[in-house]
């Protein structure tokens, strides 16, 4: 945690986040909940809280926020009893106000989970057999559920050993691609951000899943108002094997240009007439 604690508000300042903005902070409980009579948003509620960046404390241990009553909550406290720490990464003064300002543009790696969906239970035994049968790949679960459209969504869960090999390897990949971005390891892989300046708001979505395409990530990572883990805080979901989120990788110090990122990385965002929409 030494090592680490100054990690938040570094990655905060990397944003381009200035003295009197308001950051916008939401604390989401991790652990899977093994009592099924509370569901984990009724009985660990998730807590919105807020705090402008000139105030935020230096240090994780004594970083504190404001909660909707303006009381302060130790932060550091509360993701030891489980909570993750996630922020919202864009620009507002409040939950419900329009966005004033792109901070970055960013992708969310998870290494962790193969999620696919086949339309009949045979397709999905085969696939389960074929995953087996891989001597590369290291399952630490596997389960099979069918969803009310009728198709098997299959969720297997790799070994932390396999996790640990493939973010290398995804690096090594792309590291030409990435070796001037802000990389935030996380416990199932990465969080990699292309600072921005002078975003445009109305550009944001289409580039996030021209990004999501081009680096095989997380293809739900595309709204203006996705929140992210913070560095300098612990994973939670498991409790026994908590995983410190830290920054890997600093990036470089001039911020870039989304039309630099559309060149350099030869995307192809749809622009739609509804991107164009002022958001709310």
């Amino acid at each position: 945690m030494r090592h680490y604690s100054s990690h938040t508000r570094h990655f905060i300042k990397k944003l381009g986040c200035k003295p009197n903005e308001l950051l916008h902070f939401i604390l989401v409980y991790d652990p899977k909940h093994k009592n099924k009579v509370y569901s984990r948003s009724s009985y660990y509620p998730a807590m919105t809280l807020h705090k402008p960046l000139k105030l935020l404390e230096k240090r994780t241990p004594r970083m504190t926020l404001f909660s909707k009553k303006n009381e302060l909550i130790h932060i550091l406290s509360q993701n030891k009893k489980g909570y993750a720490v996630f922020m919202e990464i864009n620009n507002r003064e409040t939950w419900k106000s329009e966005f004033k300002k792109i901070r970055a543009q960013f992708i969310d790696v998870d290494l962790n989970k193969i999620s696919e969906q086949f339309h009949t239970n045979e397709q999905a035994q085969q696939r389960i057999e074929s995953l087996q049968a891989d001597p590369a790949e290291q399952l630490a679960s596997i389960t099979l559920k069918k969803n009310k459209q009728g198709q098997y969504r299959l969720l297997a869960e790799r070994t932390r050993e396999r996790v640990a090999y493939l973010k290398k390897a995804y690096i090594k990949k792309h590291k030409r691609r990435i070796k001037d971005t802000l990389i935030i390891e996380t416990k199932n892989g990465y969080h990699i951000y292309w600072v921005l300046q002078g975003g445009s708001i109305s550009k944001f979505v289409p580039i996030q899943k021209a990004l999501a395409q081009k680096f095989s990530s997380d293809p739900v990572i595309t709204n203006l108002s996705r929140v992210m883990r913070v560095p300098g805080f612990y994973h939670m979901k498991n409790p026994e094997s908590p995983f410190m989120v830290r920054i890997k990788q600093w990036g470089r110090k001039k911020s870039f240009t989304q039309k630099e990122l559309v060149r350099s990385l030869a995307l192809k965002p749809v622009f739609t007439a509804r991107s164009r929409q002022k958001p709310h």
